[in-house]
């Protein structure tokens, strides 16, 4: 009797140590208007490194999310692809969101089906921290899915008419200082 009461006061125990760190665990949380990451911070999702470039492939079994993180330095453009392989069949659903937990909130679907890719291009105005989270689903979880993603962070040169700009500056006052200095 000793120890069946003592196994259901550790089994009360764990539950409600669960239950009060899980409830303290509530912090930031993403808003969401699709149930595949509703209620969980994408920080905590992110795999890999942080960078200015993505380049994988992903096998899916049945149902799969994977969020990768982005850095953008400054003004610049963030070209993103993804493909549905259709190896060996095509996936039954494929979705792309790019974010950076603020304001920007871009939401993209590949039909079921569809042959080719689409490029997202984004314009950004200053530095940001991106995330781009895709969630793949295949036809069965018996038979898998291929999807590749790119992404791409091209800073914006600066204009060739600004370096004009600064030779032309340079050169006024390379002249300026030789006429200044000469007696005559």
């Amino acid at each position: 009797m000793k120890g069946s009461v003592g196994r259901y006061v550790a089994i009360t125990a764990v539950m409600v140590g669960t239950m009060s760190m899980s409830i303290a665990a509530r912090a930031e949380h993403v808003p969401a208007q699709t149930p595949w990451f509703s209620g969980v911070p994408l920080e905590s999702l992110v795999g890999g490194p942080v960078g200015t470039s993505i380049n994988s492939t992903q096998l899916v079994w049945g149902t799969a999310l994977t969020v990768n993180a982005l850095s953008a330095t400054g003004p610049g453009q963030l070209n993103v692809k993804l493909t549905d392989v259709q190896w060996p069949t095509a996936l039954s659903s494929l979705s792309l969101l790019v974010t950076d937990l603020n304001g920007m909130w871009e939401k993209w679907d590949l039909s079921a089906g569809q042959t080719g890719s689409d490029d997202l291009i984004f314009n950004l105005n200053g530095a940001a921290n991106l995330f781009v989270a895709v969630f793949a689903q295949s036809t069965s979880k018996y038979e898998p899915g291929l999807y590749h993603l790119e992404a791409q962070f091209s800073p914006v040169p600066l204009p060739a008419a600004a370096w004009l700009l600064l030779s032309g500056l340079g050169g006024l006052s390379f002249f300026r200082r030789k006429k200044i200095g000469d007696p005559s």
